[in-house]
C-alpha cells in the first residue's frame, strides 16, 4: 500500500516542477546562452559563477563543476577577487556537506585576498552590484560575506556564540557600508540561531530585520528561509495559524526563487505541524514532498529526518508495516550520518586546535606554556568525549521511551477528537435552535394579534347588547361574530403551527436512536432550508439571501434517520448561505456606489432512477481546484480562524455514507458550489396507489 502511495506522490510532486520549470528554464536558457556566446574571458568568468549561483540550492554538484570552471577563468585572466569569491562559494557548498574543516581552511585563504587592497586594481564588478563603480566597498562588503560564511562554518560545528559573533561582524562592515544587502543574511541566522536556542523574541527581532532588509533590496534569494523560520517562532509559541501562513509563503517564495534546500526545510515544518495537529493525510504528503527533494538534492540528513516523518505519518493512519519500512530507512541513514558528522566534527576540531597550537608556540615557547596547551587539548579532547557519550546515552533512553509516548499520543488525539465532535454537534444544534426561535416567532405573533383583536371584538358585542333592544346592530352584532370565528379559525391554525416546530426541536435536540423511518425528503429539506436562514439572521441582522426551493413531489417517503440527515442538509445550507453572504460582502467593498451582486440559495430534490437526489446551490465564491479534493477531510476549514471547526463537512460525509449514500462536490472558482447527497433505491419507499 505505501509504496504503491509513494509512486503516485513522486508522480504529483513532479508537476510543481514542470510548472516552476517553465519560468526558471527562460533564466537558465538565458544564462546558457551568454556561455555560448561570451565575447571574452571576463564574460565567460561572470556566467560560470552566475551559473554556479544559479544551481546552490537545487543541484549542488552543477554548482562546484560551474563554480570550479569559473574559478580557472578567474586565475588565467588575473582576476583575484574572483578567484576569492569563488573560494568562498566553494566554501559555503562543502560546509553544506559537513565539511567544516575544509570549508574553514577556504575561508581563510578568502579572507587573505580580500584584505589585501592592491586586489581592488581592475577588478571587474557586475553591473547590477550595489558597488558597481567602487572596487574597495565592493572588496570590503566581499570581506564581510567571509565573516558571514565563517559564522556558518562555526554555526555548524555547533559553536553558536562563535557563529553570531562573526555575523554581527558582518552586520557591522554592512552597516559601514550602507549594504542593505549585507543586512539579510546575517540577521536571518542570527534569527535562526536564537530561533534554535528557543530564544523566541530575540528571533523574532532578527528575522523580522532580514525580511524588512530582502523586501526592501529585494534580494529574494533567502527570503523563504526568513519567512519559514518567523513560521517556526510562531508555531513553537502555539500559534499554528499564523505560522501556517507563514510556512506557505515560504513554500511560494523558495520556488520562485529554485531554492530546493529551504523548499525542504519549509516542507519538513508543514509536515511537523500537521503532526502536531494530528492531521496525518496533510502530515503524510509534507513529509513525502520533503523525502522527494531531498533525495533529488542528495542532502542525506535531509533524507533521514523526512523519512522519520513519513514513518510517523504513516503510523498515525494505522498502517505499521509502512511505518516500520520508513524508520527503518531513517534509521539507517540517521546512524549513518551520525558517525559521519561526528568524523567530521573530529577533523574540524583537530584542524582548529592544531592551527590554535601554532599560534601559541608562536607566541610563547617556554615548557610551561606547551604544558598549558596540551593540558588545554586534553580536556577539551575529554570533555568533547563526555559529550558525545552523553549524545548516545540520550538516543538511547528516547528510543526505548518512543513506543510509549507515541501510543500515548495516539490516545490523547483520539480524546481530543473525540471532544471536536461533540462540539461540532452542539454548535449545529446551537444553530438550529436560533432558527426555531426565529421561525416560531411568526406564529406566536400571530396567536397574540388576533387573540387581541378578538377581545376587543368581544367588548364591542359586550357594548352592542348594552344597548336598548331597538337600538341594537344585529346585522353588526352577527358580524362582529363571525369574524371572532375566523379569528379562532387561525388562532387554531397557527398554535398548530407553533406546536409541530416544538415538537420538531424536541426531536432534534434529543439523542438519536439512529433507527430510521419513512420521511418525507422535501418536507424536510424545506424545514431545515428555513430554519438554517432563520438561524442566522437571529445572527446577524444585516445578512440577506434570496433562496428557493424544486422539490421532486414523485419521490414519496424514503427511510432514513430525519434528525442525521436534517443536520447534513443544515450543515450544506448553512455553508451555503455563508459562502454567498462573503461574496456579497467583497462586493459591497468594490462597488462602493452598489452592491451588483444578489446571493442566491437553491434547494432541489429528484428521483433519479433508483437514487434520491438532494443538491444545495449557491452563487458564492466557489471552491479553489487545489481545496476541493480536502473539503471532507477532518479538521480541514477555509473559514478563518474562530468561525469554523473543519468537522462539519466530515461528519455529513460519514453521516450520509452510513445510509449507504454518498456526498459529492462541484464548484468553480468565482462561480458557485453544488453539494449533492446521493441516497441508493434501497432508501425508498413508493407511495401505494
Amino acid at each position: 500500500m505505501s509504496r504503491k502511495y509513494l509512486l503516485k506522490l513522486v508522480l504529483l510532486l513532479s508537476l510543481p516542477f514542470f510548472a516552476k520549470a517553465q519560468s526558471q528554464q527562460k533564466q537558465l536558457d538565458s544564462l546558457h546562452k551568454a556561455l555560448k556566446n561570451a565575447a571574452d574571458d571576463t564574460v565567460k568568468m561572470v556566467t560560470l559563477y552566475n551559473l554556479a549561483s544559479y544551481y546552490a540550492e537545487s543541484n549542488r554538484d552543477s554548482a562546484m563543476l560551474f563554480n570550479e570552471a569559473s574559478m580557472v577563468v578567474a586565475n588565467k585572466i588575473n582576476q583575484p577577487l574572483w578567484v576569492a569569491n569563488s573560494l568562498l562559494f566553494k566554501s559555503y557548498l562543502v560546509q553544506r556537506e559537513g565539511n567544516l574543516s575544509l570549508s574553514l581552511k577556504l575561508c581563510n585563504e578568502a579572507l587573505a585576498i580580500f584584505q589585501d587592497e592592491k586586489n581592488d586594481k581592475n577588478a571587474v564588478i557586475q553591473k547590477g552590484d550595489e558597488f558597481a563603480s567602487e572596487p574597495k566597498k565592493f572588496r570590503k562588503s566581499s570581506q564581510s560575506q567571509v565573516y558571514h560564511q565563517l559564522g556558518n562554518t562555526w554555526a555548524g560545528a555547533g559553536n553558536k556564540e562563535k557563529a553570531i559573533a562573526y555575523y554581527k561582524k558582518e552586520i557591522r562592515i554592512s552597516e559601514e557600508l550602507n549594504s542593505k544587502v549585507g543586512l539579510v543574511e546575517s540577521n536571518m541566522n542570527i534569527g535562526s540561531i536564537y530561533n534554535r536556542m528557543n530564544k523566541l523574541d530575540s528571533a523574532f527581532i532578527y528575522s523580522t530585520r532580514a525580511l524588512e532588509n530582502s523586501n526592501l533590496t529585494g534580494y529574494k534569494t533567502y527570503a523563504g528561509i526568513i519567512l519559514n523560520n518567523i513560521g517556526t517562532i510562531y508555531y513553537k509559541k502555539g500559534q499554528l495559524d499564523s505560522a501556517k501562513q507563514y510556512y506557505q509563503k515560504s513554500l511560494l517564495v523558495n520556488k520562485q526563487q529554485n531554492n530546493v534546500a529551504a523548499e525542504i526545510s519549509t516542507n519538513l515544518a508543514f509536515a511537523r505541524l500537521y503532526e502536531k495537529a494530528a492531521q496525518a493525510d496533510s502530515m503524510l504528503y509534507y513529509a513525502s514532498s520533503a523525502l522527494v527533494l531531498a533525495t533529488n538534492l542528495k542532502q542525506a540528513d535531509a533524507v533521514s529526518t523526512s523519512a522519520g516523518l513519513v514513518s510517523n505519518a504513516w503510523k498515525m493512519k494505522g498502517d505499521t508495516d509502512s511505518a516500520f519500512t520508513y524508520l527503518a530507512i531513517s534509521k539507517r541513514l540517521s546512524d549513518s550520518l551520525y558517525t559521519d558528522r561526528t568524523n567530521k566534527l573530529n577533523q574540524f576540531q583537530n584542524a582548529n586546535f592544531e592551527e590554535q597550537l601554532q599560534l601559541e608556540k608562536e607566541a610563547q615557547q617556554s615548557v610551561a606554556a606547551k604544558n598549558k596547551i596540551r593540558t588545554t587539548a586534553f580536556l577539551v579532547g575529554l570533555g568533547l568525549l563526555s559529550i558525545l557519550a552523553f549524545v548516545f546515552y540520550r538516543n538511547n533512553r528516547q528510543k526505548q521511551k518512543a513506543n510509549t509516548v507515541l501510543e500515548k499520543t495516539l490516545t490523547d488525539l483520539k480524546s481530543t477528537q473525540t471532544q471536536l465532535i461533540q462540539s461540532e454537534k452542539m454548535a449545529s444544534l446551537g444553530e438550529l435552535t436560533a432558527g426555531i426561535a426565529h421561525e416560531i416567532q411568526n406564529p406566536l405573533n400571530f396567536v397574540n394579534n388576533f387573540s387581541e383583536v378578538s377581545n376587543e371584538m368581544i367588548q364591542e358585542i359586550k357594548e352592542e347588547r348594552a344597548k336598548k333592544k331597538e337600538e341594537r346592530d344585529e346585522a353588526l352584532q352577527d358580524e362582529i361574530l363571525e369574524d371572532i370565528s375566523k379569528n379562532l379559525e387561525k388562532i387554531n391554525h397557527h398554535g398548530k403551527r407553533a406546536d409541530a416546530i416544538v415538537k420538531g426541536m424536541l426531536q432534534h435536540s434529543r439523542s438519536s436512536s439512529s433507527t430510521k423511518e419513512p420521511t418525507d425528503i422535501n418536507a424536510l429539506a424545506d424545514e431545515y432550508l428555513r430554519l438554517s436562514y432563520h438561524g442566522l439572521r437571529a445572527k446577524d441582522k444585516s445578512f440577506n439571501s434570496a433562496f428557493e426551493t424544486d422539490f421532486d413531489e414523485s419521490i414519496g417517503k424514503i427511510n432514513i434517520v430525519p434528525q442525521e440527515i436534517g443536520r447534513v442538509i443544515m450543515n450544506l445550507v448553512t455553508n451555503a448561505f455563508y459562502a454567498v453572504g462573503e461574496k456579497k460582502a467583497e462586493s459591497l467593498k468594490q462597488n462602493a456606489e452598489g452592491d451588483v451582486f444578489e446571493p442566491k440559495v437553491s434547494i432541489t430534490t429528484k428521483k433519479d432512477g433508483n437514487q434520491v437526489l438532494i443538491s444545495v446551490i449557491d452563487n458564492g465564491n466557489g471552491i479553489r481546484a487545489s481545496v476541493k479534493e480536502k473539503i471532507f477531510q477532518p479538521f480541514f476549514t477555509t473559514k478563518p480562524t474562530g468561525k469554523g471547526t473543519g468537522l462539519g463537512l466530515s461528519l455529513s460525509y460519514d453521516i450520509v455514507k452510513a445510509h449507504g449514500g454518498v456526498l459529492k462536490v462541484e464548484s468553480k472558482d468565482g462561480e458557485g458550489s453544488t453539494f449533492s447527497i446521493q441516497i441508493p433505491s434501497v432508501q425508498i419507499i413508493h407511495k401505494k396507489e
